[in-house]
């Protein structure tokens, strides 16, 4: 018999805690979350956690011990393991070569789950495989919650809730402008990318639906002008000048997912876009061949056993304490509303920092939310040190 959310032996388990992103997950939770809060590091290797919990106990040293608990990637002791927590965090990626299981663990068991995947294609096959299974035990299942999608995702939902909230309609097309400036990709992060390239190949990333995941019909055919198409520039009042994303396809389809799942709030004409600012027109060409060739390069194995050679390895990234001082992550969005001219809301999320800590951040305030039902997301991530705002113009028509 699975037990009731309720008594569980764990409020949260963080697995694959080991791990880059993961590890600082760790320090956030201890850190940050209510010291009654019973929770446990997981993982292969019994050395490398107890290794782990040491650090977490030095840097906390008044908060009651952890527990520790090793687990191997197999049906039979990830469903036993489900079952003994309310919320797990999954830091074991690839997520398509490893977490599968993982996923449908939680999903049969009624337990809620949240990773920082940025694997598409692989979240598709999440959905497709376990969203009513999820659906039938309770679990509530959040991939993507990294700074990669997670930017997006909110702002947009903010704009949409409110405009509905003013206007009492639907929202039109929220257009979102997402920069990153970073020291360095971690060595897991860029792994996964070109492992996903190597299991999925580039078509993804060059003709990728972003209504992909998306549970509501598409609202008409694609109508972004061919000059677009063919060199990616876009001028949006509010936000400058705009190129292709890298990120663009992906994002799009989180946020297209979260508007099908509530159409009360978004609207049944609903579209997302994202792009990269740029200065000008030829900036905005240089990056979108750039990005496409990029790509195209990817698809070539000699070229992907190179640039793995020449990234971090697996499990680190770049020194953290510099990162802080020169990383900074700026989401800035408009919306417009149905039937009205001109922008009708404008969001926006800042991140001054190292990247890999608001990932963290992220994800660990997520699965506060799922054990406290408490707080909000978005004055959760306030308090740790994200700048969201959100501002309605009182001037739409």
């Amino acid at each position: 018999m699975v037990p009731t959310i309720q008594h569980r032996e764990y409020d949260l388990v963080l697995l694959g805690a080991t791990g880059y992103t993961a590890s600082i997950c760790a320090e956030e939770i201890t850190k940050t979350y209510p010291t009654n809060t019973s929770w446990a590091i997981a993982g292969r290797s019994e050395a490398a956690l107890i290794d782990l919990a040491q650090k977490l106990k030095d840097l906390n040293p008044d908060r009651a011990p952890l527990a520790i608990e090793v687990v191997q990637l197999e049906k039979k002791a990830l469903v036993d393991f489900a079952r003994r927590t309310r919320v797990l965090i999954n830091g074991v990626g690839p997520y398509h070569r490893y977490s599968t299981p993982v996923v449908e663990a939680c999903a049969e068991n009624g337990t809620n789950y949240v990773d920082f995947s940025t694997e598409t294609p692989w979240i598709k096959e999440m959905i497709d495989k376990y969203h009513t299974t999820a659906k039938k035990s309770g679990a509530i299942l959040i991939p993507a919650i990294s700074l990669s999608s997670s930017p997006s995702d909110l702002t947009a939902y903010l704009i949409a809730t409110s405009i509905r909230a003013s206007l009492s309609t639907g929202t039109a097309e929220v257009v979102s402008s997402g920069k990153l400036e970073f020291a360095g990709m971690s060595g897991g992060s860029f792994t996964t990318i070109l492992s996903v390239m190597e299991t999925y190949g580039v078509a993804w990333f060059l003709f990728g639906s972003p209504w992909a995941m998306s549970a509501a019909r598409r609202p008409g055919a694609d109508t972004t002008p061919l000059l677009r198409r063919l060199f990616g520039y876009r001028f949006v009042p509010g936000l400058g000048a705009l190129t292709t994303s890298f990120v663009a396809v992906s994002n799009e389809s989180v946020v297209r997912r979260s508007a099908g799942l509530r159409p009360e709030v978004y609207g049944p004409e609903f579209r997302f876009h994202e792009y990269l600012p740029v200065p000008g027109v030829l900036a905005a060409v240089f990056v979108h061949l750039l990005t496409k060739v990029g790509i195209l390069l990817f698809a070539i194995p000699l070229v992907r056993t190179l640039l793995g050679k020449l990234s971090f390895k697996p499990g680190t990234g770049p020194d953290r304490v510099e990162s802080r001082k020169i990383e900074r992550a700026e989401f800035r969005a408009v919306g417009t509303a149905e039937g009205k001219k001109g922008v009708a809301a404008r969001a926006s999320f800042v991140y001054e920092g190292a990247l890999v800590d608001v990932s963290a951040i992220l994800a660990v305030e997520a699965a506060g939310v799922l054990i406290e039902k408490r707080m909000p997301f978005v004055e959760r991530l306030r308090k740790a040190g994200v700048k969201i705002e959100v501002e309605l113009d009182r001037n739409v028509c």
